[in-house]
């Protein structure tokens, strides 16, 4: 018995060492769980619809906005992506510039995002999530101008920046639907917001025959038109961020005094004035 409860003992030793050297000591994941609830402060809006139903959550501004930007925001990068080529030797008027500026996008795309992902590492910890969103705001702002301007500087700027843009914004909006909604509803949210800028996407044929048949192959008015509208939405739902997110740090603060007030037995009245 003595024999089996040894064995048994440093089976139990052996299995916490293996869990130890995969997530660490306790003090690494004191220390980790720290860093994180820190990252959570910094964002700006953690928590705020965490606990609502998946439905409860797609009938917010949260999700609406969001979901009308990314819808934009794809139907843009998928029009610019099919139609680099014809796009610029349109507006640069040369088919051989055309297909310099296609050969850079083919070798930038790719190379962007590996270059890009520590970059967007640290903006996503560092960054509240409203000044996280107006940068992305800015980039596609940035990317509609250049793509509406006929020059070469503009062109290489635009594949340049497009390519900054694309993982940027895709993992920007995980980050975003992660923090506004959590876990317990990500799967839905998320999907949801794909699957429905993947709807909208069926429209590419037909944004493609309005610019060769109306604009007789102009990209310039479509390309303004998405950049425009994409701003639009973009400013709205950075001042609806900053706003609201004011509101989730203040219930936050409440909700803190309120533990505090009922472990250490302070009556409610003199909590409440604090936030008044």
């Amino acid at each position: 018995m003595r024999r089996l409860r040894s064995h048994r003992r440093e089976h139990r030793e052996s299995k916490l060492a293996e869990l130890d050297k995969v997530l660490g000591d306790a003090d690494f994941r004191e220390a980790r769980e720290h860093k994180e609830e820190e990252r959570h402060v910094v964002s700006g809006v953690w928590g705020a619809l965490h606990g609502k139903s998946a439905s409860q959550q797609m009938l917010s501004l949260w999700f609406i906005l969001m979901t009308l930007l990314t819808v934009l925001q794809m139907l843009r990068m998928n029009f610019f992506i099919a139609s680099v080529r014809s796009q610029y030797e349109y507006m640069l008027g040369s088919e051989k510039a055309g297909r310099r500026i296609n050969a850079a996008f083919d070798v930038l795309l790719p190379v962007g995002g590996v270059v890009a992902t520590p970059f967007i590492g640290l903006l996503l910890d560092n960054l509240s999530t409203a000044n996280m969103l107006a940068i992305l705001v800015s980039l596609i702002t940035a990317v509609g101008v250049l793509g509406s301007l006929p020059f070469y500087w503009a062109g290489y700027g635009n594949v340049i920046l497009f390519c900054l843009l694309r993982p940027l914004y895709y993992s920007a909006m995980s980050d975003y639907a992660t923090k506004v909604f959590g876990f317990a509803t990500f799967g839905k949210i998320y999907g949801t917001i794909i699957c429905s800028s993947g709807l909208v996407n069926l429209l590419q044929p037909a944004i493609d025959a309005m610019t060769y048949e109306v604009f007789h192959g102009n990209p310039i008015p479509v390309n303004a038109f998405l950049a425009g509208l994409a701003f639009v939405v973009g400013v709205v739902l950075v001042l609806f961020v900053v706003f609201q997110g004011k509101k989730v740090l203040k219930k936050q603060a409440m909700e803190d005094a309120e533990f505090e007030r009922m472990r250490r037995g302070v009556p409610e009245s003199i909590a409440e004035s604090e936030f008044e």
